[in-house]
């Protein structure tokens, strides 16, 4: 068993349609390639701040360190224009097949200058972060999926110390981290942050991927509706959150009523109560971020939901 050290990213979910490794139209796909490569992401991070960004990769040669990267922009307009997006630095990929990110350090839940994806490794290979907080990871499996008729392995990292082996994160060859291009694994674990997602990946003007979990299904809609939150009002409290089958809300006042919008604004839930507290069962919405309206006689309050 091989042990590295070094920090990584990524995590999603994905359907596995096979597993071997020996197919015989498999073939390995780079992250670093020719044409013009865009991943749109979003994030939560710890202080319930959400961040949306596209990252453009390109086929202009930048020198780091004298070594060669592929030039990486950040941008957030819905067409990517290198004359108005901001360069932050390169990805390269060496023939071991490890991609590496050199650059600026962005806030909301990116790497800095490191290793961000290794597909040299095999299963039950185990990596230690670069931060020394203690985590060590491991590859529990590497599966065959399919993009656009295209085979790619991807690789499934949990936490090597947690006795239900908790997923951290999932690589997919050719498109890399499920929850972001630059999401940065080990502070996602240290500060237990809400995590990110890649909600889309183009590849000259393609879309190969498309995480249809979150709740806007196109690549250049930021989630919408959010600014209003009223985030210190401590007179609600909604657990736990994030949720996946109910969420409890409790109110120093009696509750008339209580609303649920998803994140474009749109009602999907209302129920009176006329109580203090009140148990919702959340199995019919979708993944994503919700806005929680809670009425009482003392005016209305928003609360933000992540249902996983």
């Amino acid at each position: 068993m091989k042990t590295h050290v070094y920090k990584l990213t990524l995590g999603f979910f994905l359907t596995i349609f096979a597993l071997n490794l020996n197919a015989q139209d498999y073939e390995y796909i780079p992250i670093v390639k020719p044409g013009i490569q865009i991943w749109t992401d979003d994030y939560w991070d710890c202080g319930e701040n959400y961040h949306f960004r596209r990252f453009a990769l390109t086929d202009e040669d930048t020198i780091i360190e004298t070594q060669t990267y592929k030039k990486l922009y950040l941008f957030t307009s819905s067409v990517f224009n290198p004359l108005t997006a901001q360069s932050i630095g390169g990805l390269r990929e060496n023939e071991q097949k490890q991609v590496f990110y050199k650059g600026d350090h962005i806030n909301g839940g990116n790497v800095y200058s490191s290793i961000i994806c290794d597909f040299s490794l095999s299963v039950g290979d185990t990596f230690a972060d670069i931060y020394q907080l203690g985590f060590t990871f491991q590859i529990k499996s590497i599966d065959i999926i399919e993009f656009a008729g295209i085979q790619r392995r991807v690789f499934t990292v949990v936490d090597k110390n947690s006795p239900s082996s908790h997923l951290v994160a999932k690589w997919i060859e050719g498109i890399g981290n499920t929850q972001g291009l630059l999401y940065d694994m080990s502070w996602n674990m240290a500060y237990g942050m809400y995590g990110g997602q890649n909600r889309c990946y183009e590849h000259n003007g393609e879309l190969l991927y498309h995480n249809y979990s979150i709740v806007i299904e196109d690549c250049v809609t930021p989630l919408v509706g959010l600014d209003d939150i009223e985030k210190q009002d401590n007179s609600i409290i909604l657990y736990p959150n994030p949720a996946s089958k109910e969420v409890k809300i409790s109110s120093e006042n009696i509750i008339n009523f209580i609303e649920v919008f998803n994140s474009l604004g749109q009602k999907v839930y209302q129920t009176n109560v006329k109580q203090k507290e009140k148990t919702l069962d959340i199995n019919f919405l979708s993944k994503g971020v919700y806005i929680i309206g809670v009425n009482t006689d003392k005016g209305d309050i928003k609360k933000k939901l992540i249902k996983n």
